[in-house]
């Protein structure tokens, strides 16, 4: 492999990363207006049939605002 086609391959790979951030970010960003336990849990019944890597990444961004839901009202009680 020469410099040029290594460059280029670093490059076209440094680009899907930081899509793939972005897109990450995105959908923390579109899961966060579900913030109550009941909005969120709703939305956990809903990809719970799915089975897929998406569905996965949801569950987990929604469990993690689940969590922090409660971590912030434990603290306020």
């Amino acid at each position: 492999m020469n410099t040029t086609a290594l460059w280029t391959t670093v490059k076209d790979e440094l680009r899907a990363r930081r899509e793939a951030r972005e897109a990450l970010k995105a959908l923390r960003a579109d899961l966060a207006h579900y913030r109550t336990p009941a909005e969120i849990e709703d939305l956990l019944a809903t990809v719970d049939s799915e089975d897929s890597p998406e569905a996965e990444l949801i569950r987990g961004i929604l469990m993690d605002n689940l969590h922090a839901y409660h971590s912030r009202h434990a603290v306020s009680a």
